[in-house]
C-alpha cells in the first residue's frame, strides 16, 4: 500500500474508532467509512500481509466458525432467517481483518480513548443534570434511553477497555506530562463507571485492575492487596445509594431474600431460565435450531408469562437470550459452541502472556456471558477492535523482547 493510500486508510480506520461509541447516530457514517476501508485495502492489497494474518490460528479458527454457521444454515434450511446474525458474524471477521491492516494501530488505541471519552462526558454531564433536576438518583426505564449516547452496557464497556489500555499506554510512556494525562483520564473513567452504575462494567473493572495491580507486585503483598480492594469494593456498593440499589436491590423492602429480589428484578433471570427451558425441549446436542428459531421460541415464553405489564415489557424489546454462549449452543447446537469456545481457546493462549491483552480478552469473554455481540452490529465491531488492540499490544512485547 503506498504511503498516500496508508494515510487515508489509517484515518478512516481512526474515525470508525472514534464514532463506534457513537453508532446510535452515525451507524450510515460508521458503514460507509468501513466500506471505504474495504476498497482501499483491496486497491493496495498486499499478498504477504495479508496471508500473514490469514496463517494466524485464531484468524483461521475464526474462518471455520464462520464456515460453520453458513453451513449449518443452509442444512438447516434456515439461511435466510438467520442471515441477520451470520452477515454480523462475517463482519466482526471482516473488521478484524481491516483493523490488523492499520499500520500504526497506536491510532486505533487514542481514537478509541478519545471517542469514548467524549460519548462518556457527555453522558454524564446528562447525568449530573438528571440528578439535579429531579432528585431521583436511580436511572432506570425511559431515562436511560434519554440521557445515554449509547447503551449503559455498551457504554460501560467501552469505559472497562479504554481504562486497560490507559494503564498499558501508562507504562510505556517515560513522558511525566503524558503520564498525568492518562491519569487523568484514568480517575475519570473510574468516576463514571460509578455515575451511569453499569453493574457488569464495575465487576469487570474491579477484576481487570486487581489482576493488573497483583501482577505487578510482590507475592508476599498479594493477599492483603486484594483482600483490601474487595473491601473497598464492597465499602463502596453498601454505601452508594445508587450502586446497592443496582446491586442489592436495596429499595425492594417486600422480599426480604436477595435471590427473591433477582427474581422479580433482573430480567435475565427469566431470560436465561426460559433459553434453558428450550435448550431442554429442543435437545440441540449436536446441531442446534437456528438464530431466527431460538428467538421465536423465547417470544413464545415470554407471552406465557403471568404478570401483564412484565410480559408486555419483555414483548416489547423483544430480548434475545442476553448470552452469547448460551444463544451458541441453541442456535448451532455443541458442536458449534466447541467451535466457538475453541477459537476463544486460540485468542487466550495467543494473548495470556501480556497482562494488557490477556485483560482485554478475560474482558471481552466475561462480556459474552451477559450481551449477543452478534445480535448487534456495534457488538461485531467492539469485538474485532478489541480482539485486533489485544493482538496489536502482545505482538508489540514479542517483537520488542525478540529486538533487546
Amino acid at each position: 500500500m503506498n504511503p498516500k493510500l496508508q494515510k487515508a486508510y489509517t484515518y478512516l480506520a481512526a474515525a470508525v474508532c472514534v464514532f463506534i461509541p457513537f453508532m446510535t447516530y452515525a451507524k450510515a457514517f460508521v458503514n460507509v467509512t468501513m466500506i471505504c476501508l474495504l476498497g482501499i485495502l483491496i486497491l493496495g492489497f498486499k499478498k504477504d500481509k495479508i496471508i500473514a494474518l490469514l496463517n494466524q490460528r485464531y484468524v483461521k479458527m475464526f474462518f471455520v466458525f464462520l464456515t460453520f454457521v453458513i453451513l449449518f444454515s443452509l442444512f438447516n434450511e434456515s439461511f435466510f432467517n438467520d442471515l441477520s446474525e451470520t452477515r454480523k458474524i462475517a463482519q466482526t471477521l471482516l473488521l478484524l481483518i481491516l483493523f490488523s491492516q492499520v499500520k500504526n494501530k497506536e491510532v486505533l488505541i487514542y481514537s478509541f480513548i478519545a471517542g469514548t471519552f467524549i460519548s462518556t462526558f457527555i453522558t454524564d454531564i446528562n447525568i449530573i443534570n438528571y440528578y439535579l433536576n429531579s432528585f431521583e438518583f436511580l436511572i432506570s426505564g425511559g431515562a436511560v434511553k434519554d440521557l445515554f449516547i449509547t447503551q449503559r452496557l455498551y457504554l460501560g464497556f467501552f469505559i472497562v477497555i479504554s481504562i486497560i489500555l490507559l494503564l498499558e499506554r501508562y507504562g510505556k510512556t517515560s513522558n511525566r506530562k503524558v503520564k498525568y494525562i492518562y491519569l487523568l483520564l484514568f480517575v475519570f473513567f473510574l468516576i463514571s463507571l460509578f455515575l451511569i452504575a453499569s453493574r457488569s462494567a464495575i465487576a469487570i473493572a474491579f477484576l481487570t485492575l486487581t489482576t493488573s495491580i497483583i501482577y505487578k507486585i510482590k507475592n508476599k503483598y498479594r493477599i492483603g492487596f486484594l483482600l483490601t480492594m474487595s473491601i473497598v469494593f464492597l465499602a463502596i456498593i453498601f454505601n452508594s445509594k445508587t450502586l446497592s440499589k443496582r446491586f442489592l436491590y436495596s429499595d425492594d423492602s417486600i422480599r426480604p431474600s436477595f435471590i427473591e429480589k433477582i427474581k422479580t428484578h433482573e430480567p435475565r433471570y427469566d431470560i436465561w431460565k426460559f433459553s434453558t427451558q428450550i435448550f431442554k425441549e429442543e435437545k440441540p446436542y449436536v446441531f442446534g435450531i437456528g438464530t431466527f428459531r431460538t428467538q421465536e421460541l423465547l417470544v413464545s415464553k415470554y407471552q406465557l408469562m403471568p404478570i401483564e405489564k412484565r410480559k408486555n415489557w419483555f414483548m416489547e424489546r423483544n430480548f434475545n437470550t442476553h448470552n452469547q454462549y448460551l444463544d451458541i449452543v441453541i442456535s448451532f447446537g455443541l458442536i458449534g459452541l466447541f467451535v466457538f469456545l475453541f477459537l476463544l481457546k486460540e485468542i487466550i493462549v495467543l494473548c495470556y502472556k501480556n497482562i494488557y491483552s490477556a485483560n482485554l480478552i478475560l474482558s471481552l469473554v466475561l462480556f459474552l456471558l451477559i450481551e449477543n455481540v452478534f445480535h448487534r452490529q456495534l457488538g461485531s465491531f467492539i469485538f474485532a477492535l478489541t480482539l485486533a488492540i489485544a493482538v496489536f499490544i502482545i505482538n508489540s512485547e514479542n517483537e520488542k523482547n525478540i529486538s533487546s
